[in-house]
């Protein structure tokens, strides 16, 4: 398949340069959360270009207010630990607070979470075939290779064996087929890393800021991870992300906090905007819809072996191997659906923003061609 040049977007419609348009179910890996060229979000960082672009370690005024409309979103026992530019950023800053704060080495991931593409963020979620191995890192296996209980007496094993850090773990595995564990199990979870002093490191990145329906994940499941992050929806599209951590953790300069574009005024006035944005729209209730459609239109997709997981604005559909994606793919845009894929997956991730008729379009587009004869 060759993708198409995209020269403009607008909301939920991409545009390419021979005039096709697209209704965007992918969003640009989800972080167009409130739409492209989003006009309040852009009239902010045009007027923040022409005021200063970066400042080095200075304080802004831009990165002050959004540090404190960032914590408005979580718990008051939660504070800003530091803003950067990507997810993967954000997780290797966790990485070093957690180690720093516990005086210990070890980290502990589980496959197909998805933490950034780093040496130790990749490392921990995937096994790339490279015989790859990083001291200190362990990687647990997860669902369905094996069964949640089985999964915590692994977890309990390596705990009391060896004195970890943290436990990094992706809540709804956005490129591992959606997969997500129970409430009891991540409560059992945090009660393991309680007791044997780790801290739990909950990458937010792409279920927060409502995607899932809560506020952020952790939220449905009664649990308050030491370590949060969030970051893609948090710019909608502008690079930044942010650390959240929770009392009695601090930051010390031993952790190397900051980098050379984090929290820049104009990635701070993006996410300032962007947060400002979402509490101007009833986000909630569109994610409530954006669910409802989604399932109701691709229900029927399970009949041909496919399987489809999620959560609000966030839904994988997995395709048995002998699907031919490639074909599956192309016919998809060639009927103006613009979709992410990964191996024998498709994930969907609207913008919260999208026109309710404009999703159920695209969503009877990709039923026609999945339970298409020509794809069986």
């Amino acid at each position: 398949m060759h993708p198409p040049t995209i020269i403009k977007a607008r909301n939920a419609t991409l545009w390419d340069d021979a005039g096709n348009s697209y209704v965007d179910l992918f969003s640009a890996h989800g972080t167009t959360w409130l739409g492209h060229a989003n006009e309040q979000i852009a009239d902010a960082v045009a007027k923040q270009l022409t005021r200063v672009w970066n400042t080095g370690a200075l304080p802004t005024d831009s990165r002050l207010r959004a540090t404190e409309c960032l914590a408005e979103f979580f718990p008051s026992r939660y504070s800003v630990a530091g803003f950067y530019s990507t997810g993967m950023e954000a997780f290797e800053f966790s990485a070093r607070m957690a180690r720093h704060t516990t005086r210990r080495n070890r980290l502990i991931g589980f496959s197909r979470n998805m933490h950034g593409k780093s040496t130790v963020a990749a490392y921990l979620g995937w096994d790339n075939g490279d015989a790859l191995e990083l001291p200190d890192c362990l990687r647990l296996p997860y669902p369905p290779d094996l069964d949640e209980q089985q999964l915590l007496c692994k977890l309990e094993k390596e705990l009391a064996g060896t004195p970890t850090a943290a436990i990094c773990i992706e809540p709804l595995q956005g490129s591992g087929g959606g997969t997500m564990l129970s409430e009891t199990w991540y409560r059992e979870l945090f009660q393991l890393a309680e007791q044997h002093g780790s801290l739990v490191i909950f990458d937010e990145v792409l279920t927060g800021f409502y995607r899932t329906g809560p506020t952020f994940f952790f939220e449905g499941l009664g649990v308050y991870p030491h370590l949060v992050l969030v970051g893609k929806s948090l710019g909608n599209g502008f690079p930044v992300s942010a650390v959240m951590m929770r009392e009695p953790l601090k930051v010390t300069s031993t952790m190397l906090p900051g980098s050379t574009f984090a929290g820049n005024p104009l990635a701070a006035t993006a996410a300032l905007a962007t947060m400002r944005e979402m509490r101007s729209i009833p986000i909630r209730e569109r994610v409530v819809a954006i669910e409802q459609t989604i399932t109701e239109v691709l229900a029927p997709v399970r009949e041909r072996g496919v399987t489809l997981q999620g959560r609000g604005a966030l839904w994988v559909l997995q395709f048995p191997p002998t699907a031919d994606m490639e074909s599956i793919l192309a016919a998809t845009f060639a009927r103006g659906v613009a979709i992410g894929s990964a191996g024998q997956q498709i994930r969907l991730l609207p913008p919260a923003t999208i026109e309710p008729e404009s999703l159920e379009w695209a969503c009877r587009i990709l039923l026609d061609i999945i339970t298409s004869d020509s794809f069986a």
